[in-house]
């Protein structure tokens, strides 16, 4: 049998159970040139809430009431009617929070995983720093938006996150000064000491702004956000003229509670270049981030962290910690053993 979570109402605020209802359904049966593929884990990203929202406007259609809910995943092929995708074969793909999905090459179906080419890859690389929502985010945000030079003060706010944390040691090796920005003293800690970052900020316990003008004196030349609201404007007003900003996303905002940005007025006062993005817009460009991402990770210069949760069933808790910084590095669930 077939275990799917089904969108059943837009979020009002926090996702609650009764948003998602999970279903116990026969597999399905694949058509000419499709596969089965069974799900080992789906990348839980704060995208997922955005995805759920049937009002706001965003970058891709939303999930349909009715609908799995929407998600990355990496899993394997368990019946095949495509030559070219033979069964045992691990693959990734959009097949969402559910057991098993129809995948169909050049649609949902993207591509053979990379460890099946090379060992010393994780199962999970496509849905961490190898993959489209995560490594490449971090690396077009870093390499082709803000650009950091020695002598530079790069901030990034999420900082523990998935796409922050890699973020903030790209920026590092361009030798940027960089502060991050976090929750709590563990993970403050964790990127100074794991991750090599020069400052942290815990916005739980210190004022942003004051920190900022202490960290960053002269001003701050490059800012990789995924955050949005009090950190924004605090690194806006303490922005040297000309500053880039990276914008990936607005999690703060992405619970219906859009506030907006007080001190709009500073990206004219201080010149700052502001930069929206969506990974999907890149693709062509993931070879190469996979690249420099890959290398870098066996010389050891990249620090990845994997945060896997269980079960199909603790979805909503589990992606809810991405909204209270319950999670550390990259939030996973896994769906059925590999």
């Amino acid at each position: 049998m077939n275990s799917c979570l089904r969108l059943r109402s837009h979020p009002i605020g926090t996702i609650a159970k009764t948003d998602l209802e999970l279903c116990t359904e026969e597999i399905p049966t694949p058509s000419d040139g499709q596969v089965i593929v069974k799900n080992t884990y789906a990348s839980i990203d704060p995208t997922h809430r955005i995805w759920m929202n049937g009002k706001k406007a965003q970058y891709m259609d939303p999930v349909v009431i009715g609908d799995v809910m929407r998600a990355a995943t990496v899993g394997i092929i368990v019946e095949s009617k495509n030559e070219e995708w033979p069964v045992g074969k691990r693959v990734f793909g959009f097949g969402g929070i559910c057991d098993y999905y129809i995948g169909i090459p050049g649609s949902n179906l993207v591509e053979v995983c990379a460890c099946e080419s090379d060992e010393e890859i994780p199962a999970t690389f496509e849905l961490t720093y190898g993959g489209v929502i995560i490594g490449l985010t971090a690396w077009h945000g870093i390499n082709k938006i803000i650009e950091p030079t020695e002598g530079g003060v790069v901030v990034i706010s999420g900082a523990a996150g998935a796409v922050g944390s890699i973020a903030g040691q790209l920026a590092r090796l361009k030798g940027a000064t960089v502060i991050g920005i976090a929750g709590g003293e563990e993970k403050c800690n964790y990127l100074t000491e794991k991750l090599g970052f020069d400052f942290a900020i815990d916005y739980k316990s210190e004022n942003i702004g004051d920190k900022l003008k202490e960290y960053a004196p002269d001003g701050i030349t490059g800012y990789f956000d995924g955050v949005g609201g009090d950190a924004t404007e605090a690194v806006f007003m303490n922005a040297r003229n000309g500053m880039k900003m990276a914008l990936c996303g607005s999690i703060s905002e992405y619970d219906d509670n859009w506030s907006g940005i007080k001190n709009f007025n500073m990206i004219l006062m201080r010149r700052i270049k502001v930069e929206g993005f969506i990974c999907l817009d890149h693709t062509d460009e993931l070879a190469e981030a996979r690249a420099e991402l890959v290398q870098l990770k066996k010389e050891g210069k990249l620090v990845v962290q994997e945060d896997i949760r269980e079960g199909i069933e603790n979805y909503v808790d589990v992606v809810n910690q991405l909204f209270c910084g319950g999670n550390k590095g990259k939030l996973m669930l896994m769906i059925n053993d590999a």
